[in-house]
């Protein structure tokens, strides 16, 4: 039974009022708060939103399904979230919280789905996941268009009450001017965000880790 981010994002909900988080917080929705101040935008960036209908964030967890391996695969365009590019010091660029929503991740089979949602993410709950980057390093001193570009985001990742830090390994390129394009990616262990897979007939097994991954498509911010 398969897990979410992130992925990409997103990874990723009977999270109650008595819950609490990792630090030993009382619990907060993530869909009232933000969990970690933002990252902030320099006046010289160039803003790019995230694209949902060119953009994917993913889940890929194993299982063992009637003696055999797989690799149970949830998928959503649900994303959104900014991009500041700095072209004149690309290391004072940042990215604003991204967030995914846990309502719209599908997978091959309608009963996982109803899971996911319903007793592991507990989406009627917290609809989000969200990712709150802190720092960004790796970057060049230049960027270019047309060349790839590979860096690390470090952030916050809340899913359900649980917030931990994570690190993303991002390749993007400057398609153009007004399109930026990559692919983010993480490994987690749902134990650390207390997501408990439900019994289900047929599963022998499932991993604790999880791979998030998201393949975003970002566009310029119209005036």
């Amino acid at each position: 039974m398969g897990f979410l981010l992130a992925s990409m994002l997103f990874l990723l909900f009977n999270g109650c009022a008595s819950q609490r988080t990792a630090s030993g917080e009382p619990s907060v929705s993530n869909n009232e708060v933000e969990t970690a101040t933002s990252m902030p935008f320099s006046e010289n960036s160039t803003i790019f939103e995230l694209l949902p209908a060119e953009s994917e964030a993913r889940f890929l967890i194993q299982e063992i399904l009637r003696g055999e391996d797989k690799t149970v695969i949830g998928k959503t365009g649900g994303v959104s979230g900014q991009i500041a590019v700095d072209f004149d010091n690309p290391s004072a660029s940042a990215v604003g919280p991204v967030r995914v929503n846990a309502l719209t991740l599908e997978t091959d089979n309608g009963f996982r789905n109803r899971a996911v949602h319903t007793r592991i993410l507990l989406a009627s709950i917290y609809e989000f996941v969200t990712f709150t980057a802190t720092d960004i390093s790796g970057l060049p001193d230049q960027i270019t268009v047309g060349e790839p570009v590979q860096f690390q985001i470090e952030g916050d990742l809340t899913i359900t009450a649980y917030t931990q830090p994570v690190i993303f390994e991002v390749t993007a390129v400057l398609v153009s001017e007004s399109r930026l394009e990559g692919r983010a990616t993480t490994v987690i262990n749902r134990t650390d965000f207390d997501l408990v897979i439900p019994s289900a007939a047929g599963v022998a097994a499932v991993d604790d880790e999880v791979i998030l991954e998201m393949d975003f498509v970002a566009g310029t911010v119209e005036e």
